[in-house]
């Protein structure tokens, strides 16, 4: 359905569009747009940008941002926040500056920054937090990219980390091989949980845990729910930091400077650390150690 709609945007303005929704999730946009706003603020407007150099458009579910993209002048950049919105823009590539973000997956026809942490982010946290992790096992469902993880190890091995990789091609499969992994794994060891297909429910988290309690190794994921149940640690996005990142990359697009990456993973995290899981693992959060945490959580 065509949408018509009637706003003036002036030349090299940025215009976010991002969804309408409800709390807690409106509060996660207004503090990614908040950090776009800024970041785009920081580097000089042209002269032609007109005295407001941002400009919000809130879209419900009927209505579509390639519409609304197809009205401006095309040296207006775009930033597109939410996987839905940036999904229709990517698949009509209206040709336009669009920069898209706060999206769990890469887009094409777009520049952007997603919500996974980079692997050199996940490397250093967990090199800083525990140097006496040597490997690190993560279980993925078979059809993983391959040269996504080939690309991880690489980077894991740049700070000592050997990285395994586990396909499983089911929750039950993956089963076993979490059940494995707890009789073979020690302090040497560290299981990471990835922000979706490691198939981990309740009751496999508890298993590890309990596991990792005993045995002394890390279990550690993107979900800060996991650090409360007693995981070690958790990496998230930093929302009002990476709608920085956004604005900035935004800045880049319409000077002409084009990135090296269309789309490039999150550098912009939150570190929280189980402080009790930290004690019992022997870890001492000198200075060094608490600069990289963000969020110390009691276990549940």
């Amino acid at each position: 359905m065509s949408l018509c709609f009637s706003i003036t945007v002036n030349a090299a303005e940025l215009v976010v569009i991002y969804p309408q929704v409800r709390e807690p999730f409106a509060r996660v946009f207004e503090e990614i747009v908040r950090g776009a706003e800024d970041g785009y603020h920081e580097s000089p407007q042209p002269q032609n940008a007109g005295q407001q150099s941002t400009q919000r458009v809130s879209m419900d579910e009927n209505q579509s941002p390639v519409d609304f993209i197809h009205v401006l002048d095309q040296a207006s950049p775009v930033l597109v926040l939410g996987n839905r919105l940036a999904g229709e823009v990517s698949a009509h590539n209206p040709e336009h500056k669009v920069i898209v973000g706060a999206v769990s997956t890469e887009y094409s026809n777009v520049f952007g920054i997603t919500l996974t942490p980079g692997f050199k982010v996940i490397a250093n946290k967990l090199s800083a937090l525990v140097p006496a992790v040597r490997t690190v096992h993560v279980v993925v469902g078979s059809e993983a990219d391959r040269v996504e993880f080939e690309t991880a190890a690489k980077v894991f091995a740049q700070r000592g980390l050997s990285l395994v990789v586990h396909p499983a091609s089911d929750i039950r499969s993956a089963a076993a091989i979490y059940r494995g992994l707890t009789k073979q794994l020690n302090e040497d060891d560290a299981v990471w949980i990835l922000p979706d297909g490691s198939f981990v429910g309740d009751a496999m988290l508890s298993i590890l845990l309990q596991a990792s309690w005993e045995k002394h190794f890390v279990v550690f994921s993107s979900n800060p729910v996991h650090v409360k149940r007693g995981a070690l640690f958790s990496i998230y996005p930093n929302n009002y930091k990476m709608g920085l990142s956004l604005g900035r990359l935004a800045q880049e697009v319409a000077s002409g400077r084009v990135p090296q990456r269309q789309m490039q993973p999150l550098d912009d995290v939150f570190v929280a650390v189980n402080g009790r899981t930290g004690n019992h693992l022997g870890i001492n959060f000198t200075e060094d150690v608490l600069r990289h945490i963000d969020v110390v959580l009691p276990a549940r």
